[in-house]
């Protein structure tokens, strides 16, 4: 049985001046004694592909896309090479047991984990971010799906490994391992690599206007439906990759109630959308669900962690400059008749304290 055809290798690889990343074709007997140093069965399709195509290289077809439940496309992920099999001169054999960087911050526990191999990653980058063979559910015999892990901060989210317990996806109190299976098999990872799309610079002046009535619409509707529980806060919060910005409110019981329960985080739970009392209301989606398919089409392609969190980070400061805007055009103290707080946030809390001292000093 052959998995692949002549056209799944079409652009696939990009021309080396080194060759570096490229090995000759491994012989039956080096794949078997891989398999025997590895201690698990290697894909027939991973086979046929580094003994017909090319022992890894460089890719010229080098974005993957990850879907939602939906099957949408919500982000490219760049992959610049796949990993060679064999081993090269002075390095270690491939490909290897990987869970991240082998750095000074990353103790052996971290990275050399036996059932997850990995078979590609970006160049200069800080080695956060990689594909791997994933046999942890289907054990060392079965047929591995292909994962995406990235380094991530911890917020409390659902799905977070719990700190403290022995988890391979703990790295520290801050951060841990996310794993996202992103192909079935490795030959359905392969047909599905494309070539990065280039992107044009986004708009955000065009963004503001529709912002901005978006908005106003919302703080009118959460007064009209929840104004009699004593609204105290209004913000905008946007996700970690910037595909999305949504309103948030926060009531004078809600605070209370989070200040009892922890009074030493009452300056963060009076800033932090995330752990308002209403987040995402429905009042305004007709305005707010066009701008978020904008955001999510041009997020989706943007490749690597470092480019969205930029193009996050934009978003939030024309979160910002929309109500700094409408403060200054006293709008809030118009529609309601209390002080109402203003912040903008990111879903999952994680915003460098320089932006958040800014963002509160404009919006002060």
């Amino acid at each position: 049985m052959s998995y692949f055809t002549e056209a799944d290798f079409k652009n696939l690889w990009k021309r080396e001046e080194t060759a570096y990343f490229t090995l000759p074709l491994p012989s039956d007997e080096e794949l078997a004694a891989l398999e025997q140093r590895l201690g698990v069965k290697l894909p027939a399709s991973y086979i046929e592909f580094v003994s017909a195509s090319q022992n890894g290289g460089l890719l010229k077809r080098n974005g993957f896309p990850i879907h939602n439940a939906s099957g949408n496309a919500i982000r490219h992920v760049k992959i610049d090479y796949i990993n060679a099999t064999g081993r090269r001169p002075g390095d270690e054999s491939l490909p290897t047991h990987y869970a991240g960087h082998k750095a000074r911050d990353m103790p052996q526990l971290f990275y050399d984990i036996p059932n997850l191999l990995e078979i590609g990653g970006i160049l200069g980058a800080p080695y956060y971010d990689f594909f791997v063979l994933n046999y942890l559910e289907c054990g060392t015999s079965g047929e591995p799906s292909v994962a995406f892990i990235t380094r991530k901060v911890r917020c409390g989210k659902n799905g977070e490994p719990v700190d403290g317990i022995e988890d391979w996806r703990n790295i520290n109190e801050t951060y841990y391992w996310e794993v996202t299976t992103v192909a079935p098999t490795f030959d359905a990872f392969i047909k599905e690599l494309i070539v990065m799309p280039k992107l044009p610079a986004f708009d955000f002046a065009a963004l503001k206007a529709p912002l901005k009535q978006a908005a106003q619409k919302s703080f009118r509707e959460i007064i009209k439906a929840h104004g009699h529980e004593v609204i105290i806060s209004f913000g905008l919060y946007v996700d970690d990759e910037g595909s999305m910005v949504a309103d948030a409110a926060n009531t004078k019981a809600h605070l209370e109630k989070l200040v009892t329960e922890d009074p030493s985080d009452k300056d963060y739970f009076a800033y932090a959308t995330n752990e308002w009392r209403y987040e995402g209301t429905d009042f305004t989606l007709d305005l707010f669900e066009p701008i978020c398919n904008e955001l999510a089409m041009y997020s989706a392609v943007l490749g690597s962690d470092g480019k969205m969190k930029r193009f996050r980070d934009k978003l939030l400061d024309l979160c910002t400059e929309v109500l700094a805007e409408l403060k200054a055009e006293d709008f809030f103290a118009k529609e309601y008749n209390s002080p109402v707080l203003l912040s903008v946030g990111a879903s999952n809390g994680d915003v460098s304290t320089a932006r958040r001292k800014k963002i509160r000093a404009l919006l002060a």
